[in-house]
């Protein structure tokens, strides 16, 4: 079987290193090297484990592992890391053979949020980014200020170099989320080592389909692999697990129910999100002991109590 990757980012890259040796396997990239945007934070078991699948050590690419996690001044014990997304994937890019595949059996799109080859998404969810490195002397903790409509974020990177930035429905709403994070959080407003703004699609994969069109298939963001709160990394990474196991064993009429079966915590993450935005209090409070256990194993250890103190300034 020949199979021909569109995107090296993390999905792609590392569902070229699990078939790689065992099919014929062309993967391509507009992009002349990986860049940095975003994907700095990531749920440090569940990475070290996959990573580990095709020999690499993920404890190489640590940056910071940060003891809180602090949502609107509620603080949670932290279980996520920052890594270097861009060495990594720098790495692996140095392995990778680049090439096009003559007349492939299965084109995979790994194209992130612009889903270059699956049909577009009816009523697609894209929210706008804005990102930055700055310099600050501040405790290394994950800091969060969330409204119903995005949140901004200040993560540690080690040496006082932080990853700032913003997700929101507009370029001007990140601008507002960015102040009031710079404003709650004591980050002052300063000149980046680097900026930048993308895209990120927020919507679950049942309502990412088609995954399967035709000999096209999806993996991570361009099928809704991302948590409710925003974290795609480890979901991109395991939707390529999955896809390889279904090609190797000829199984790919299984992968869209195994991408159902594996991500329904992030179908009731995002139906918490809207319940949360439509200001359904109802709903928002039925969920939350769901939403509790699942990010109780992902990404931070909550209370009952920080939790509820946290849902009481949103609703």
């Amino acid at each position: 079987m020949k199979i021909q990757i569109y995107g090296a980012g993390i999905a792609g890259s590392y569902l070229y290193c699990l078939l790689s040796g065992r099919l014929e396997v062309g993967i391509v990239d507009r992009r002349s090297e990986p860049d940095c945007r975003c994907g700095w934070g990531i749920y440090y078991s569940e990475a070290r484990e996959l990573y580990g699948r095709i020999g690499i050590d993920f404890d190489r690419y640590v940056l910071c592992k940060p003891r809180y996690l602090i949502v609107n001044n509620v603080r949670f014990r932290n279980m996520m890391v920052s890594f270097d997304r861009k060495h990594l994937l720098e790495d692996l890019w140095r392995e990778i053979e680049f090439k096009s595949l003559d007349n492939p059996d299965l084109i995979i799109d790994a194209t992130g949020y612009e889903r270059a080859f699956l049909p577009k998404i009816e009523n697609d969810s894209l929210y706008y980014t804005i990102q930055m490195l700055e310099v600050h002397e501040c405790e290394e903790n994950i800091y969060i200020y969330s409204s119903r409509f995005g949140y901004a974020w200040a993560i540690p990177l080690s040496n006082n170099r932080w990853h700032i930035g913003a997700g929101g429905v507009s370029e001007e709403y990140c601008r507002k989320l960015l102040n009031n994070l710079r404003i709650q959080y004591g980050f002052k407003a300063r000149e980046p080592i680097c900026m930048c703004k993308a895209r990120v699609r927020l919507l679950p994969p049942s309502r990412c389909k088609p995954i399967i069109n035709g000999k096209v298939v999806g993996v991570g963001e361009a099928i809704g692999c991302v948590s409710g709160f925003g974290e795609g990394n480890t979901p991109s990474l395991k939707s390529a697990l999955i896809l390889s196991e279904c090609i190797l064993n000829n199984a790919l009429e299984r992968y869209e129910e195994e991408i159902s079966r594996e991500f329904k915590w992030i179908e009731l993450e995002h139906e918490f999100v809207r319940a949360v935005q439509e200001g359904n209090k109802v709903k928002t409070l039925k969920l939350l002991p769901k939403v509790l256990k699942i990010e109780g194993r992902r990404l931070f250890k909550p209370t009952l109590e920080t939790f509820i103190a946290y849902l009481k300034q949103k609703l």
